[in-house]
C-alpha cells in the first residue's frame, strides 16, 4: 500500500489541531506524503481523472511535475471529506443515511483500473459529530461495494479506522505529534536571497498542475519553516469577506500567530450567532493569494497581469476591511505570483506589479523561470 497506515496515523494526529475547511486536510496530507519521502513533482492536488477531478492523486516515477499531460495509471488516489460548512459539519451534509458519498463514484473507475483508491473522512465534533461508529461501518461497507479502501477519524480520539475492499473495519492508534508553532513569521519568504525562497521557487517552477499545487507547497515550505498545523489555513472563510450571501472570497492562505488555536471555521462551535472574526484578527498574521499553475501558463502578459493586479487589489481591500471589522487589526498581505511560462513576464511589467504592491501596501513574491522579484512594504 502506499497510503499506509503510519501516514494516515500522523494526518490524523495533526487534523486534530484545527477546524475548518476541507482544503486544509489535503495540505496536510500533502506535506506528511512530502515528508515520507514522495517527491511534489508525483503528488497532484485537484488532478482530473477521468473527467472527475480528485483531491490528491500519487503517481509513479513516469510522471515528474506535469500533470496535465495524459497520464499512465497512477499508484493511489485520495478523495477527503470532512470539515466545516458554515455552521454545518460537512460529514453530515455529504454522507447519506446508507453510508454513501458521490465522492465515492469518483474513485470507482480508478478502482476498476486498479488504482489503490481511498475515501478519508475526519469529523470535527466542535460541529456536531457526524459519523457513529455504527454508520462508518456503512461507510466502510459502501467503500467496499465501489472497490475503495476507507479511513476514518474522529478529532481527538486516540484511534482510527481503516478498511479495505471486502475486508473488516479495523481500529489502529494516533501517532503522538509535537505541536509545533512559528513566533518569526513569513518575512523570510519577502528577501530577494533567503534559501527557502528559492527552494519554494524551484520546486514551483517544476510542477504543471491546479493552481492548488502552489499553495500546497507554500504550506509544505512553512511546515518545514516550523509552523504548525492551528497557525496555517487555507481557503479561510470571514465574515467580512463575504460576496453578497454566500462565502465565496477566500483567501488562499491565511497565516496565524503562534498563540492561535486552530479556530479558522466561520462560527465557533458551529453557531451562526457567535462569528469567529474577531477572534481570528486577533491573531492573524498574513494573507496569501496565490496565483500559478496550468491555466495561466496559457495567458498572455497582458491577461496575467490582469489577473495578478486583481488579486493585489483583492489583498488590499481585505486588508482594510479587517481593520475596520477589528479596531486596530494589522495584517500583512503578500501576493504570490507563479510564472511557469518558458519566458516570464517583461521587466516594465515586473516594475508594474512592485509600484502597485507599493502603492497599496502589499507584500509582492514574483517567480518566473528567470527571476525572483520580491518586495516588502
Amino acid at each position: 500500500m502506499h497510503i499506509t497506515n503510519a501516514l494516515l496515523a500522523s494526518v490524523f494526529a495533526e487534523s486534530s489541531a484545527f477546524c475548518g475547511k476541507e482544503d486544509v486536510l489535503h495540505a496536510i496530507i500533502y506535506h506528511q506524503l512530502v515528508k515520507t519521502g514522495h517527491s511534489h513533482t508525483r503528488i497532484a492536488r485537484e488532478q482530473s481523472l477521468d473527467s472527475n477531478r480528485v483531491d490528491i492523486v500519487l503517481h509513479g516515477n513516469s510522471v515528474s511535475g506535469d500533470f496535465t499531460a495524459t497520464q499512465k495509471k497512477p499508484l493511489a488516489a485520495i478523495e477527503v471529506k470532512g470539515g466545516a460548512y458554515g455552521t454545518r459539519n460537512a460529514l453530515a451534509d455529504t454522507i447519506n443515511t446508507s453510508g454513501y458519498c458521490d465522492d465515492m463514484a469518483k474513485l470507482k473507475p480508478e478502482a476498476a483500473k486498479g488504482v489503490e483508491s481511498w475515501f478519508v473522512c475526519v469529523d470535527m465534533p466542535e460541529l456536531g459529530r457526524a459519523i457513529s461508529l455504527t454508520k462508518a461501518q456503512l461507510v466502510s461497507e459502501q467503500c467496499s461495494l465501489h472497490g475503495l479502501s476507507f479511513a476514518y477519524y474522529c478529532q481527538g480520539e486516540d484511534q482510527f479506522y481503516v478498511s479495505h475492499p471486502k475486508k473488516q473495519l479495523v481500529a489502529y492508534p494516533v501517532a503522538k505529534i509535537a505541536a509545533s508553532r512559528n513566533v518569526k513569521g513569513v518575512d523570510f519568504l519577502l528577501k530577494q536571497n533567503d534559501k527557502k525562497l528559492a527552494a519554494l521557487a524551484r520546486d514551483c517552477l517544476m510542477v504543471n498542475g491546479h493552481e492548488a499545487n502552489n499553495t500546497a507547497l507554500l504550506y509544505d515550505c512553512l511546515r518545514t519553516s516550523g509552523f504548525g498545523v492551528a497557525q496555517l489555513s487555507l481557503e479561510t472563510y470571514f465574515s467580512f469577506a463575504a460576496q453578497g450571501s454566500r462565502m465565496q472570497d477566500r483567501p488562499d492562505m491565511v497565516v496565524f500567530d503562534g498563540d492561535f488555536d486552530g479556530r479558522f471555521n466561520l462560527y465557533k462551535g458551529g453557531n451562526a450567532k457567535q462569528s469567529n472574526d474577531q477572534h481570528k484578527l486577533a491573531h492573524i498574521e498574513t494573507i496569501f493569494e496565490v496565483k500559478g499553475g496550468s491555466a495561466m501558463a496559457k495567458k498572455s502578459n497582458s491577461a496575467v497581469m490582469k489577473a495578478y493586479l486583481a488579486d493585489i487589489h483583492k489583498l488590499s481591500g481585505w486588508r482594510e476591511l479587517a481593520a475596520i471589522t477589528r479596531s486596530g487589526t494589522k495584517v500583512q498581505t503578500v501576493f504570490l505570483g507563479v510564472d511557469v511560462r518558458a519566458s516570464g513576464l517583461p521587466d516594465a511589467e515586473v516594475k508594474t506589479l512592485v509600484s502597485e504592491s507599493k502603492k497599496l501596501g502589499n507584500g509582492l513574491i514574483y517567480i518566473s523561470r528567470d527571476r525572483i522579484e520580491t518586495f516588502r512594504p
